[in-house]
């Protein structure tokens, strides 16, 4: 029989042990949502036997034991989703400019030193490994490049490492590019990461806070780009300025730095300039020359491909034969995709043919408000927005407790000119989500939970705040 959950408000050990946390890790996040560290300190608990929160605290503080238990509690409340050229404006931007740039200034000594700050299992330090090869081409190999990964969690770096990865990580590449960085595992829903990017790439345990006011190792110096992105949002208003401050002083003289489209960046230390860039915006050192868009191609390593012909004089889309029974599509007419094909054509970055399934389906069976969450989807992700709202919008009437649905509209309402109906979706989506069993999956929603649903609304309202 497990013993019953301590509860933070009776156990006066509870405030201890969240401060300690705090203080450790900078992630101020749980300072005002103890239901959801609640929750991450029951598993550890758990797994360690203690029957208090003051008896874990003290394991925490044990020469022998604590280490390793920290390093288990970090991996546990850190939020590690993340997957393949994340934010495709600021790896545009990596691409068109900051890279050219940094190749034209470095030229002369044909080497390049990266950090990737936050990097949790890897996905960021992976993506830019690609991206070099890809511009550099066969000039690579006469460059030293040096790209180092860093994360507060242990067991999110031998992750990292292993370079092993989902389809849902991967959902933004073509079959193509895939084909070419990575090698499909047996199950063929897992792919690892070629040798060549991942000998290019070193993992370190660091914590941000560690980083010094002033001076410091020259393992944390003279990089040429920083990415430290949506990492700052963990971080209380008093730790942001310090911590970008000292992330400046390790740039290189004409190094950038990144961060994330939800990171605070009101306490921008004064000595760094802002450069806007099409979609995003950086930062460097002001006594930098603006930077152009760039010259610099396009190089693939391998072959080229055979081009791929139109959506619509290519071969039929993939379609299931109709259950028995049920009537066949009329003669001349394409029958509709099924939602799997749908998806797969999407999580596979053919947009343009996923789109076009989406609305043959829709056609076939216009009430069914699955299709129209896909529909709005697909449309969200090749930056359609008013297309994305309308079809958000028939989901929900279709649907009004599709959660998923309210919640793809509320990202998009919160970027969009009238961010305020964003938030009243984001609320919808709390309440649906509070009436559901919190450990069951969402439909639609690979495998998240209400709670890890609500979570992440609470943390996108935060930064949207800030």
């Amino acid at each position: 029989m497990l013993a019953p959950k301590p509860d933070p408000a009776e156990d006066p050990g509870f405030a201890a042990l969240k401060d300690a946390i705090i203080a450790r890790t900078g992630h101020h996040y749980y300072i005002d949502k103890d239901y959801l560290l609640r929750d991450r300190l029951d598993r550890r608990l758990l797994a360690t036997g203690c029957g208090s929160f003051s008896d874990y605290l003290a394991l925490l503080q044990q020469p022998r034991r604590g280490p390793a238990e920290w390093q288990e509690l970090e991996a546990e409340i850190t939020i590690g989703e993340t997957f393949f050229f994340r934010h495709q404006d600021q790896f545009a931007a990596l691409r068109d400019v900051i890279f050219p740039d940094l190749i034209r200034a470095n030229a002369h000594r044909r080497s390049l030193r990266i950090w990737s700050a936050g990097c949790a299992v890897g996905a960021e330090p992976y993506s830019i490994a690609i991206l070099l090869e890809r511009l550099l081409g066969k000039d690579l190999r006469h460059w030293t490049i040096e790209i180092v990964g860093s994360d507060l969690s242990a067991r999110a770096l031998d992750q990292a490492r292993a370079g092993i990865f989902s389809d849902w990580a991967l959902r933004g590449m073509p079959p193509a590019e895939r084909a070419r960085d990575f090698t499909a595992m047996p199950d063929r829903r897992h792919w690892r990461i070629a040798d060549r990017h991942r000998l290019r790439l070193r993992f370190a345990q660091h914590n941000l806070l560690d980083l010094p006011v002033e001076g410091g190792s020259v393992d944390w110096a003279n990089f040429d780009l920083i990415l430290c992105r949506n990492v700052l949002i963990y971080f209380s208003p008093a730790r942001i300025a310090p911590t970008l401050a000292a992330l400046a002083r390790c740039l290189s003289p004409t190094g950038w730095l990144m961060v994330g489209h939800s990171d605070a960046i009101a306490a921008l230390p004064r000595h760094l300039r802002i450069v806007e860039l099409k979609g995003t915006i950086a930062f460097r050192h002001p006594d930098q020359p603006e930077a152009a868009a760039a010259p610099v191609p396009w190089q693939p390593i391998l072959p080229p491909e055979r081009p791929v012909p139109p959506a619509s004089s290519g071969p039929p889309l993939p379609i299931s034969p109709p259950p028995a029974g049920r009537p066949t599509a009329e003669p001349g007419r394409r029958m509709a995709p099924p939602l799997a094909v749908i998806r797969a054509l999407a999580n596979g970055g053919r947009l343009t043919e996923a789109a076009s399934a989406c609305r043959l389906a829709i056609d076939a069976d216009p009430l069914d408000a699955r299709l129209h969450l896909y529909d709005g989807i697909i449309a969200q992700a090749g930056g359609q927005a008013a297309v994305a709202e309308a079809a958000l919008r028939r989901a929900v009437y279709l649907a009004g407790d599709m959660v998923l649905a309210h919640y793809h509209l509320g990202l998009l309402l919160l970027d969009g000119p009238v961010p305020q109906s964003g938030r009243r979706s984001m609320a919808q989506v709390i309440r649906l989500c509070t009436d559901l069993p919190q450990d069951a999956v969402l439909p639609e929603s690979d495998g998240l939970t209400p709670r890890e649903l609500v979570e992440q609304v609470r943390l996108r309202l935060r930064a949207w705040r800030g």
